[in-house]
């Protein structure tokens, strides 16, 4: 399931700078401006592309992934796996348990449910309590964390908690329900920055 996942997600990247390029390189450019000199490693452009993917609006409206999900020639399970990569939006999430390896039990902030997801690569460097930016994918079998996966460190979190805070603000969405979800949805290009090292280091 993940290899299927991971192929989708390739196709859906080629067909979004195929027929989006204009856009895809406009997103390129903005969250990497003044970064022109910095070396990004895998886990910069993985961050990066999600970014692009899953967060960041076409004009018109709907993400790239959103779009590839709605084309009438896709096959009926090429378009399920698309349509659940398009509906994983990033969250807070704090690790329950874990067997590395295999899955982790995950409860997304502030009030989700514990559940179990598979995981064979971020759950061989997260422990319980650890905090985490990323997102759950819906199945079938299971639910799993679809991209890159960000492990807040203290400093991070403290940045993270005052970024959502200040856009809650902005929103007028304190103590309304999903305000935390709004907030982190509004701040999904910088929060990925912060959680990129190269971007991070070249002060975006």
């Amino acid at each position: 399931m993940a290899r299927e996942g991971n192929a989708v997600g390739k196709r859906i990247q080629a067909w979004a700078f195929e027929h989006h390029g204009d856009a895809m390189q406009a997103a390129l450019a903005e969250l990497t401006a003044g970064c022109e000199d910095v070396v990004l490693g895998d886990g910069d452009v993985q961050l990066a592309s999600a970014w692009m993917l899953n967060d960041r609006e076409l004009p018109g409206g709907s993400t790239p992934t959103q779009r590839y999900a709605r084309r009438e020639q896709l096959h009926p399970d090429e378009r399920d796996v698309a349509r659940r990569i398009a509906t994983a939006r990033l969250g807070l999430l704090r690790v329950v348990s874990v067997q590395s390896g295999r899955w982790i039990e995950l409860e997304e902030l502030p009030d989700g449910e514990a559940m179990r997801v598979m995981s064979h690569d971020v759950s061989r460097m997260v422990r319980p309590r650890d905090l985490l930016v990323g997102r759950l994918m819906e199945g079938p079998p299971a639910p799993s964390l679809w991209g890159p996966a960000g492990v807040l460190t203290r400093e991070t979190g403290r940045e993270l908690i005052d970024l959502l805070d200040a856009r809650m603000k902005s929103l007028g969405l304190r103590d309304q329900p999903g305000c935390l979800a709004a907030a982190i949805q509004a701040a999904a290009r910088e929060i990925t920055v912060l959680l990129a090292p190269g971007l991070r280091r070249a002060g975006v």
